[in-house]
């Protein structure tokens, strides 16, 4: 009987020296980047959130799709979110065979099962009692995460091809001035169909409104306005200045 026990723990002993024991060992740096990668995708969570609010990138669909590329797309490039990188980690396969594109994808879109009931609660519960530390959507995919310097074979995690360092730079750059064209040049008429909703458009009694060309100086911009209650026109103008966090009136 000790001799059959000797020879099991002698079995077991080379998988938890292995892959398992390098995947505990980053347990508590994991633990941090989800943290930081909660703070920055919160950020920009808000700040979708306050220059997209009343179209429909600002509602549930696109705001999730934003969720899974924030993983989705730095780990498919670089192996790692952004916390992941900070912290030195990756994600690889548990059988350390190459990993896909495919595992980077079902991994990440698990997530939906893993955050649940909330604060990671499954996801978290999953990495501590599994072998290799693995949440519900590591387990589907086959993966877990290491510190990078035990991915030792080149193939063991992702890394970016030639050129895509400077196409996802010209992504980002483009979707930020896009964003800031949008907050100075589209948002305007949004807040202001926002107060007519809201019957703080010139008067409470307006039944339709319309606008004439708008004048735009720095930080400012001026609408000539017609307003209308029933068959009654009042014409006037309206002015809103840009304000941190948000456009003013």
């Amino acid at each position: 009987m000790i001799g059959f026990a000797m020879a099991v723990a002698a079995a077991v002993s080379p998988v938890l020296s292995g892959r398992a024991v390098q995947a505990r060992e980053a347990r508590w740096s994991r633990l941090r980047a989800l943290l930081l990668d909660f703070i920055v995708f919160s950020i920009v969570l808000s700040i979708v959130n306050w220059i997209y609010a009343g179209t429909p990138v600002a509602t549930w669909a696109p705001l999730c799709l934003l969720w899974m590329a924030y993983y989705i797309v730095p780990e498919s490039l670089y192996g790692a979110s952004l916390g992941k990188m900070l912290f030195g980690l990756c994600v690889v396969r548990v059988d350390r065979r190459p990993i896909g594109l495919g595992s980077i994808v079902v991994r990440n879109v698990l997530r939906f099962i893993d955050v649940l009931p909330g604060l990671y609660l499954i996801g978290g519960l999953s990495v501590l009692l599994t072998a290799n530390s693995q949440r519900v959507g590591d387990k589907w995919a086959g993966t877990t995460v290491v510190h990078r310097d035990h991915a030792t074979e080149p193939a063991e995690t992702r890394h970016p091809p030639h050129g895509a360092n400077r196409v996802l730079g010209a992504a980002l750059v483009l979707a930020i001035f896009f964003t800031i064209a949008f907050d100075y040049f589209g948002r305007p008429a949004i807040v202001l169909d926002q107060l007519y909703n809201e019957h703080r458009l010139m008067m409470p009694e307006l039944t339709s409104y319309k606008l004439g060309t708008p004048q735009w100086s720095f930080g400012r911009v001026t609408y000539p306005l017609t307003g209308y209650e029933g068959a009654r026109a009042c014409t006037g103008s309206i002015s809103l200045n840009w304000e941190w966090p948000a456009a003013g009136r």
